[in-house]
Order: structure tokens, then sequence, then C-alpha cells
């Protein structure tokens, strides 16, 4: 859906050479990464590595079975979109390479991996010229994205996050460009596409789904004499909506039937399991070892001492946000925690100049704006909801899942930091901003930490 009308409008001097330097630098880290970690480093790894080679074994979707039990992942009205891809992959190399050993396969899949970050990085730069106009600024997003180290970590993994990634960055692109291009339909129908091949990877894409789909019906509703009457395209709109519809049943036979037989997005495991088979699940042996039951109510946990849901969001949510953010946290982690206190400044300075200093003056603008928002409230009483559960041990608190909005964070970031209209102040943050990334980003990160790293390393 990438045409080769969209890249047009990629600079090939100046700033096109920078963002070149760019990539070259992210792909060099995350290459070098994905060929030299021992295996179950990156978060989850091993479990995806192993779901992709159950996948292999046929072209439908596996049985449920043992092996699958004890990762802790069942198939059975899960979204499987990754781990089938991964299969056919896997099937590509044993026809290419017959006997080719678990490495081998292992770092294919962490290079196509690599190809997914890559693409959403791309992408990121042409959302970021959907709403920033001036070629430098343009690239900042970019930067931004390339020096999170969590985002360079797990571009380097087999890791369903780097496809939900790709797909929904790619989404929010054709959503802006609802917004900014003629094309209503045939933009609507492809942001609508990946975001749906998005759910078909990781339900989390859900909550983004929902609030794309408000933004744009506001739009409609706003728009409706500039959208109507729709302009249809004979074949290619038959392609699209053919495609559309072949989604939303997929979509619907996953989540549809669960929310009707089940009363959720995802079914517990003891509702399509039997209660031993859900006994081997490591979520399950946690659940029993580490919860507390019945879960705490808010009250409850505010007499035990525990912050209330507004300090939890204020102090700790966003201090573990942006420790597992710019940090790397997987099976190893590292923790900038001699830098976290200054993105904390950056992040509450850029909400209080936001405040003043973005002033929205189109209707994308306040999209991207909810939306993120939106994402982020979601993710945030998810994680409160988990604290209520564990006690306050930050079971389940990563940063990688805010990143199918971080692209829109970072556009949104650039634009307040370009809109303050002091350029003393205008030049200092975006100073600081672009120094904070460079120190707590992945080249100083290799320079000066290699005996952390080097444990990590084959």
């Amino acid at each position: 859906m990438l045409t080769k009308k969209t890249f047009q409008s990629l600079n090939i001097k100046g700033p096109g050479i920078a963002l070149a330097i760019i990539l070259l630098i992210f792909l060099s880290f995350s290459v070098y990464m994905a060929l030299n970690l021992k295996p179950g480093i990156i978060p989850d790894e091993p479990a995806h590595f192993a779901f992709s080679r159950h996948f292999s074994r046929t072209w439908g979707l596996p049985p449920d079975n043992a092996d699958t039990f004890n990762l802790g992942i069942y198939i059975e009205q899960n979204p499987f979109l990754y781990y089938w891809i991964n299969g056919r992959i896997i099937n590509l190399i044993d026809l290419i390479k017959p006997g080719a050993t678990e490495w081998q396969t292992l770092v294919i899949l962490r290079i196509i991996n690599v190809i997914f970050a890559t693409g959403t990085v791309l992408i990121c730069f042409l959302l970021s010229k959907e709403l920033i106009k001036h070629p430098w600024w343009q690239l900042i997003p970019v930067f931004l994205l390339t020096n999170t180290l969590m985002f360079v970590f797990l571009a380097a993994g087999v890791n369903y996050d780097n496809l939900a990634n790709l797909l929904t960055m790619a989404g929010l692109l054709f959503f802006t460009q609802v917004f900014t291009r003629e094309d209503f339909f045939i933009n609507s129908s492809i942001w609508m596409i990946y975001i749906s091949l998005g759910t078909l990877v990781k339900y989390t894409i859900l909550p983004l789904a929902l609030a794309m789909g408000i933004a744009w019906l506001i739009y409609i509703f706003i728009h409706r004499k500039e959208v109507f009457p729709v302009h249809f395209y004979g074949v290619k709109t038959l392609l699209l909506l053919l495609m559309l519809f072949t989604l939303f049943t997929g979509n619907f036979l996953i989540y549809g039937i669960n929310l009707i037989r089940y009363e959720g997005l995802l079914p517990e495991c003891e509702e399509i399991l039997l209660e031993s088979q859900c006994a081997l699940s490591p979520l399950e042996q946690r659940y029993q070892e580490k919860a507390i039951k019945p879960k705490m109510t808010i009250q409850e946990s505010i007499e035990k001492g525990y912050p209330n849901p507004f300090s939890y969001a204020v102090n700790t949510w966003v201090h573990n946000m942006l420790l597992r953010t710019f940090g790397m946290i997987g099976h190893q982690s590292y923790f900038p925690l001699e830098l976290v206190r200054y993105y904390k400044i950056l992040f509450y300075g850029a909400v209080l100049m936001g405040l003043f200093f973005l002033k929205p003056k189109s209707a994308l603008t306040y999209s991207l704006v909810g939306i993120s928002i939106f994402y982020a409230l979601v993710l945030l009483y998810s994680n409160y909801n988990n604290e209520l559960l564990y006690g306050f041990i930050h079971i389940g608190f990563q940063g990688r899942y805010i990143f199918p909005v971080i692209g829109p964070i970072f556009v949104l970031f650039t634009l307040i930091t370009k809109n303050i209209p002091v350029r003393l102040l205008r030049v200092a943050f975006l100073g600081f901003t672009l120094g904070l990334f460079f120190i707590g980003g992945p080249i100083t990160i290799l320079l000066q930490y290699q005996v952390i790293l080097s444990s990590w390393f084959i």
C-alpha cells in the first residue's frame, strides 16, 4: 500500500542525506544486535520463536499442545498473524537451506524483524512530513525514534511488537492523509486495512483502532459537505472493499466471537483449555504465586499506603514508563537510572509548553493529540489495574506498549518545540532534547556499557 508516489517526497539532498545517516546508524546497531545477542535476551523471544516453529508445521492454525501451554500463550481465539507469517518464512528457509540450524533460523527471523522496524522508522518520517513542513524539523521524530533504546533493542529480536508497530505506523500515516489528501475513500480504506492487520497481530491495537475510528467519524461529521459524495475508483474500490471485508471478518471471528461467547476480547485460559493444561502456563503460575486474591479495590490500596490513581499516574507511571522506554527490558535489562530524571524534565516540560504553544490549527493535530492521549489512558488504566492485582510490583509494565502511538507523540513533541516563540528557549530546548536522546541512545550505550552488554552476546 506504500506506493512509489508516497516516497517521491523524500529529499535526496541535505535532509535526505541526514535521514540516510540516521537510518544507517539504526540499521548497523540493530543488525549487530540481531547477529550477536544470545537467545532469550529480547523480551519473550523464546516464546515467539517457538510459536513460529509451531506454525511452520501447518499452513492453517495448529492446535494448542503441551509446548504451547508451557509458553503461557494459546492459539485458540487469539490473534495469530505474526506467527503465521513467521511460519511461512521458516518454510522458505527450509526450502532454500535444508538442515538450517535453530540459530541460523533465529537470526534470519531477527533480520526480518529489523526490516519491520526499519519500515516503521521510514514511515515515521513520512508521517512527520504530513504535519511538519520544514525539511530539517521533519527529521527530529526519526532521530528520537531511532534513539529510543527499547525500540532499537526490540528491533533486533523475534517479537510480534515489531510487525504491530509497522502496521500501526502505516495505519496512522494513511489516517493523516484522510485529512491532508483528496482521496478520502482510498486513504480511509488503507488505514483501516493496516489497523485491521495490526489487530490480527496483537489485541492491544484495538484501543488504537477505536480511537482512530472515533476521530474519523468526527471528521466525517464536521466535513460531510466536502466528503460526500464519496468518489469510487472501479476495480481498485472493489479490491479495497474485498480486503476490508476479509479483514473485518477475520477480526470478528476472533474478537466478535469472544465477546459473544466469553464476554471479553480474549477468553480466559480456563474457558478454552483444561484446568490441568492452564496450570502449565507461567502466567497462571505467576498469578497463583503473586496475585492478591481478591484483587484490591482502590480504597483498599490507598489504605495500605499505595498511591492513589492521580499520584500513581503523574509519579509512578510516568517514571516507570520512561525508564522502560529509554532503557532495555527483557530477560536481561538495563535501566538508565542516572538519566531518567532528565527524561522526566523533558516530558513535563513538553506537556507544559504544549499547553501554551501547540495551539492546533487543524483537525488532524487535534485528532492525533486525542488518539495519543486516549491510548495512553487505556494503557495507564491497564497498568493500574494490574498493580491492584499484584500489589504495585509493576508486573506487566512495559514501555514498548506505548509504541503504537510513539510516532504521533514524537511528531507532536517536535511541533511543540518548533512552535516555542522565543528563539533562545526553542534552541535550548531542542539542544537539550537532542543531547539527551544521543546520550541515552544506542551509540553511547554500546561504547560506554560494554561490560553490561558483553554478557548478553554470544
